[in-house]
């Protein structure tokens, strides 16, 4: 892939994905590097507490690396976006992503009249990269995947290695012995559909986080809430108050809302 006097953009995420296209652009040849390399990150404080550290950290990579890096950053809290919207999102509605990340980005791409924008979309989400391209098809050029054939695993390894750490929200897995044995004594919270998704994860080596998303999220789903419970209590509790004092609840179900977390509040 050549963007020699292609002025380029990476929407960092503070996720593994967004941060293997940047560590992948830096494997190309000096010759079909970008003329100039934007770095846009839309901040959430609900991100885990390493997740902007870790962006600019990787900013300050790049700028070794790159000859013209531009850096823009903008500040959000969903917890106050969904206070002031007197709302918590259904989770088929984004307008959390729509307004405070993706639309700013597009008009920020638009304004600086950005070439092309570099998307982390891998292998298992090419359908959302078929989508993007049709939302898009006027714009469709400027949308380019080029990890789209890679794994989620190859982004964790090809970060490790050539920049160095990742947030360590990735590192919990579903065999760690301390998890395994608290959802063991929690899962029967839940209903019962949400306990046979749990189960068949259960004891795999696969990890509980496959992305770094805000915590809470308003596309968790119950069992994804509990797990808040465990590794981040006190954004599940920021999580419960916002639901009691909007009188609204997290996720697709009502009753199955209140039936796990009614009443409930986190131990710190």
């Amino acid at each position: 892939m050549n963007y020699t006097n292609k002025k380029v953009m990476i929407g960092l995420s503070a996720g593994i994905n967004s941060a293997a296209v940047l560590v992948w652009l830096d494997t190309l040849p000096r010759q079909n590097r970008p003329q100039c390399l934007h770095l846009y990150h839309a901040h959430f404080i609900e991100h885990s507490a390493d997740s902007l550290p870790f962006v600019l950290a990787l900013v300050q990579w790049a700028k070794e690396r790159f000859t013209n890096v531009i850096y823009k950053q903008t500040d959000h809290s969903i917890i106050e976006f969904f206070r002031r919207s007197k709302m918590i999102p259904h989770p088929a509605n984004s307008p959390c992503s729509r307004l405070l990340k993706i639309v700013p980005m597009l008009e920020y791409m638009a304004f600086h009249q950005l070439d092309i924008d570099l998307i982390g979309y891998i292998s298992e989400e090419k359908g959302r990269a078929t989508k993007m391209r049709s939302k898009y098809s006027q714009d469709s050029k400027r949308k380019a995947f080029p990890i789209i054939d890679r794994t989620n695993e190859w982004c964790f390894t090809i970060v490790k290695e050539k920049f160095g750490w990742y947030p360590a929200i990735y590192d919990l897995r579903w065999n760690d012995q301390a998890f395994v044995h608290w959802m063991e004594g929690n899962i029967d919270r839940l209903p019962e559909d949400a306990q046979r998704r749990v189960r068949k994860k259960l004891h795999t080596d696969k990890r509980v986080f496959k992305h770094n998303n805000c915590l809470p999220c308003k596309n968790m789903n119950l069992e994804d809430m509990l797990i808040l419970e465990y590794a981040y209590p006190d954004r599940l509790n920021t999580a419960l108050d916002l639901s009691k004092q909007l009188q609204k609840y997290w996720g697709r179900d009502a009753t199955a809302y209140y039936q796990v977390f009614a009443g409930h509040h986190c131990s710190m």
